[in-house]
């Protein structure tokens, strides 16, 4: 509830305010749970999301070599479908995932596991 200039309103009888899940509402925002880029260190942003995929698309597959964890834990494959090689990445910013988490430029599809 509000209280302007001494009257109070319920701010869901509003027009156009309604409750949105966190996802929604992070995306609505401009926050995303998950970024992935094209570069190292952040460099040319390729994707932003809040939902898995099983297959990443041409525009984004096989180019990912930084990525921005923003919320929630994310598995990485290495294949479309869910399959290959996979490296879980929790909430972080990993400035090359070639360094030892999983092989650059190799990302096919990706899941929200946590």
């Amino acid at each position: 509830m509000s209280n302007i200039n001494n009257q109070t309103q319920d701010f869901y009888s509003i027009k156009g305010v309604q409750d949105l899940s966190h996802e929604t509402a992070a995306a609505v925002s401009g926050g995303a749970a998950l970024e992935l880029y094209d570069n190292d260190n952040f460099g040319n942003l390729l994707v932003q999301t809040n939902e898995g995929t099983g297959n990443v698309g041409n525009d984004v597959n096989d180019r990912v070599t930084s990525i921005v964890v923003n919320e929630g834990t994310w598995r990485f494959f290495t294949d479309s479908q869910f399959r290959g090689v996979s490296a879980d990445l929790g909430p972080g910013r990993y400035a090359n995932i070639g360094l030892g988490i999983i092989p650059n430029d190799s990302i096919s599809s990706f899941e929200r596991i946590g």
